[in-house]
């Protein structure tokens, strides 16, 4: 399995891409033929991961789930947390299908960026509707504005503690361009300025701040002077998007 795996992970870093192996063939050596699949999503299947910022996101799916499995899964997990990984997703088999009109971003997003690493593929034949798409970007980009509104009042006005907050709001608002572009039957590319850009020829809305949010992100320093203006752009995109998501049929 060591060689497939390297294959199919072979964009990532070494340190990341055996950290999931290793994490992969304990799995699998634990559960004994009851781990119905297991893959690798969001940016580490795609081309935006960077290497110890970025989050290693996993959904794991049983056959059923019990107490006990959930223990195995959480003392396996912890000898590789520090190593980047994120806590796992866990599903049971059936429950997958069920979800679709529940999370309809986000298994859209991973239908488009995963990786198979166990089992067989539970979103081969993933069919998302575009009126659960509608209606969960619309809800995203309003509870952001909420989010960010209620969020601002515990910075205390502090340079980082605004950072902090707009960082992480990002990881959602992308999941929502993606879901956007989704709900325009096109397919949402991996980079994220091509996202924002798309974003803009399809719907004719700025989302000038996201990119500017996203640019502090990757460490530039010189994305924002002025953080108060930058947060107040941010959140009219947003207020924006959700708007353009309301008018949406679907």
């Amino acid at each position: 399995m060591n060689k497939e795996l390297e294959e199919k992970l072979s964009r990532l870093p070494d340190k990341s891409r055996n950290m999931i192996i290793d994490f992969t063939e304990d799995l699998v050596k634990a559960f004994e033929g009851r781990l119905y699949s297991f893959i690798l999503f969001g940016s580490a299947a795609g081309k935006n991961f960077i290497a110890g910022k970025s989050d290693i996101n996993t959904m794991i799916i049983l056959d059923d789930v019990t107490m006990t499995d959930l223990e195995v899964i959480m003392e396996i997990g912890q000898r590789y947390a520090k190593k980047g990984l994120a806590v796992p997703l866990i599903f049971e088999k059936g429950h997958v299908v069920s979800s679709l009109d529940t999370f309809p971003i986000e298994f859209s997003d991973m239908k488009q960026r995963h990786i198979l690493l166990f089992g067989a593929d539970p979103l081969e034949n993933a069919v998302i509707e575009q009126k659960n798409l509608r209606y969960q970007c619309e809800r995203e980009f309003k509870s952001m504005v909420v989010n960010l509104r209620r969020g601002f009042l515990r910075t205390e006005g502090k340079r980082e503690k605004i950072e902090a907050l707009l960082d992480e709001s990002l990881a959602s608002v992308l999941a929502a361009c993606r879901g956007m572009i989704w709900m325009a039957d096109k397919t949402p590319p991996d980079d994220i300025s091509d996202l924002l850009r798309m974003i803009i020829e399809i719907y004719k809305t700025d989302t000038s701040a996201i990119d500017r949010v996203w640019r502090l992100h990757q460490g530039q320093s010189g994305a924002t002077a002025l953080l108060e203006a930058l947060f107040e752009d941010y959140k009219n995109n947003l207020t924006d998007l959700a708007a353009v998501a309301d008018g949406l049929e679907g």
